[in-house]
């Protein structure tokens, strides 16, 4: 579509903006993953330095790969910023999850701590917190386990009220004892990456995270935690990874902490894992690119929240592409992630375009 006269200077003042917000971005994140000097190789590509040892596929040009430059660039277009409010808050999140019929999967929300002090959703709500003998606290936006805490009900209702992010104020999930083995220090989590290509929401990738004493209460990898990646059709976990400071892969096969096997071990209750995360889709009609985040109880599974905005793709890939299915290489075609072909010159492929 062609940009009228009168607004070019304006659109090209925004792309300009857009660019170098890219490029800060990308720069921050080769400061933050690679302490040595830079790879030529992987900037040519889009790629921070770092990827040339985490990512298992990364010297074979050929295998897709959705780089970090292009999924900084397209990675907000996924979901439209008025469906994107539905998961960037837990408080919002939660009540939708009830509105759509959803609510018996996720754990109940008591209220929330804010300035005003503890805000309880109602009489009973209050009664049911005051007999757990223990709820979780997180921030009601924030990413990566920042701010989660497990606590007393006594400890909420004796919060100083403050201002700042207001504190959600949730049921404490049991998980599921053959997931509890392997490390009980925290509630380790599956994120299932669904899409939704134009024949309907198909699941990309599924990985399960978990914690470590170095990560504490909560999972996450950039917290020090360890993440295994699932088969789609089976719920077999691979090793878990962790990256050293240098950005290679080391793997576990066991836990480290708690000498536990993870390699091999099936998801408790798999096919209802699959099962709600399509459901989710199908109830959230609204997002098309959603991490969900799911815990395995000895019920089935649970859900945690949903990441609509920077479910970390590139990061992914720790465990190798994803992007078998021709539907999804079509999908981040489209969407800008993965370079599409150059055209063919006498009948032979040019190659992918950078």
């Amino acid at each position: 579509m062609l940009i009228p006269a009168n607004l070019r200077p304006v659109a090209v003042a925004k792309q300009v903006r857009r660019n170098v917000r890219t490029a800060t971005r990308l720069i921050r994140m080769e400061r933050e993953s690679w302490p040595g000097r830079p790879h030529p190789s992987m900037w040519r590509r889009g790629f921070v330095s770092s990827r040339l040892y985490s990512f298992p596929d990364i010297e074979n040009p050929s295998v897709p790969l959705v780089s970090d430059l292009r999924f900084l660039m397209h990675f907000s277009s996924l979901n439209p910023p008025w469906a994107r409010v539905l998961l960037d808050d837990k408080n919002v999140f939660a009540d939708a999850l009830t509105a759509r019929g959803l609510g018996t999967y996720a754990p109940e929300v008591y209220g929330i701590v804010s300035a005003e002090g503890l805000l309880v959703r109602s009489a009973a709500a209050h009664e049911r917190l005051m007999k757990q003998t223990a709820v979780v606290l997180k921030p009601t936006t924030g990413r990566g386990g920042t701010g989660v805490r497990i606590v007393s009900p006594a400890e909420v209702e004796a919060m100083v009220p403050r201002f700042g992010t207001a504190l959600l104020v949730q049921e404490r999930v049991t998980q599921h004892p053959a997931l509890l083995r392997i490390n009980p220090l925290a509630l380790n989590t599956l994120r299932v990456l669904a899409v939704r290509p134009p024949t309907g929401p198909v699941l990309a990738v599924a990985t399960h995270k978990w914690g470590t004493t170095r990560s504490g209460a909560v999972d996450n990898v950039s917290a020090g935690g360890l993440e295994s990646v699932v088969d789609l059709a089976t719920g077999r976990l691979g090793p878990a990874i962790r990256l050293t400071q240098d950005g290679r892969r080391v793997e576990f096969d066991r836990h480290p902490d708690t000498d536990a096997q993870i390699t091999g071990v099936l998801v408790p209750h798999w096919s209802a894992v699959r099962d709600l995360t399509l459901n989710l889709m199908e109830s959230f009609p609204e997002l098309e690119h959603v991490g969900w985040d799911l815990a395995v109880s000895d019920q089935g599974p649970r859900v945690i929240e949903g990441n609509g905005t920077r479910p970390a793709v590139p990061a992914m890939q720790v465990h190798g592409s994803f992007l078998d299915d021709p539907a999804l290489r079509d999908y981040y075609t489209n969407k800008g992630l993965l370079p599409s072909a150059r055209p063919r010159v006498g009948g032979v492929s040019t190659g992918p375009r950078c």
